[in-house]
């Protein structure tokens, strides 16, 4: 028996609600806390249960409003950061949206400094007004750099690349000032350049960009892998060889302005021997 026009209706509009159901159940409006202890030798005593908050793939734009980009800061300064982590891809398209993502992002504390980098979204839209706005609003800007933070005499040091998929990282020149005996953490948007930091014996990198795949229906493909089919890693830890990853979900939204069953995500590590 075939189902009549107006039955088939109803089913659509069923269905529809469901859909929409599990969007809202599935996608909460506030971030994912994830806690993680990473190991790294080499790690200074004074630095033993350092505190890092990592933002990644904020994406304000007419999908993520100024609201829900203060939410978050606001959500990342409950977690007291020693320091705070920033991957890139604050923007999307336009410029109008990097003066007020540069204002919210102003608000975010931490005891030792907010370091960012920049993802392909900025670099694609504005660069340089991204990397001035960034550093008007007291955000340290990585980009192929490192940065040293200071505590009762021992050193960590940050490195930070350009986008990977741009041709413009230099893991060398970024680890440069860095000594050997210590630690290699870098913060780089892109996942795929594991490989590279593993030949350059970087320790731990941070990165972003592919939101967790933003949309994962179940036997379906995500969204991440329809839009940049070449991308082997979705989330959470990768490794290669000695160099640990984790790749977090992000917290923006790009394409198309829903998650499904892939929520926004803050990661939180803690600095381990």
């Amino acid at each position: 028996m075939h189902l009549s026009s107006v039955s088939r209706r109803k089913f659509l509009q069923t269905a529809g609600m469901l859909s929409l159901s599990s969007i809202s159940l599935d996608s909460p409006a506030y971030p994912f806390i994830t806690s993680e202890e990473i190991g790294l030798k080499n790690l200074p005593d004074s630095f033993e249960g350092f505190k890092i908050v990592h933002l990644t793939d904020i994406h304000h734009s007419k999908f993520v409003s100024f609201n829900e980009v203060f939410r978050m800061v606001e959500l990342a300064n409950r977690q007291n950061a020693d320091a705070v982590f920033l991957t890139g891809d604050y923007i999307t398209w336009s410029k109008k949206f990097i003066a007020p993502v540069a204002e919210a992002l102003r608000n975010l504390k931490a005891r030792f400094g907010v370091f960012a980098i920049l993802g392909n979204h900025d670099i694609r839209v504005d660069a340089h007004g991204i990397t001035q706005a960034l550093e008007k609003a007291q955000i340290k800007v990585l980009r192929n750099s490192s940065e040293r933070i200071d505590l009762k005499g021992d050193s960590l040091w940050i490195a930070g690349v350009d986008e990977y998929s741009y041709g413009q990282s230099d893991i060398a020149k970024a680890i440069r000032e860095v000594p050997l005996s210590q630690p290699r953490i870098l913060l780089a948007h892109n996942p795929e350049i594991v490989s590279e930091a593993a030949g350059h014996q970087v320790d731990f990198v941070l990165a972003g960009h592919t939101h967790g795949g933003q949309i994962k229906i179940p036997f379906m493909r995500s969204l991440n892998v329809v839009t940049q089919p070449s991308q082997e890693f979705l989330e959470g830890f990768v490794r290669s060889g000695k160099t640990q990853m984790y790749i977090s979900r992000g917290l923006g939204k790009v394409v198309i302005p829903v998650r499904i069953f892939c929520p926004p995500e803050i990661p939180v590590f803690y600095l381990q021997s």
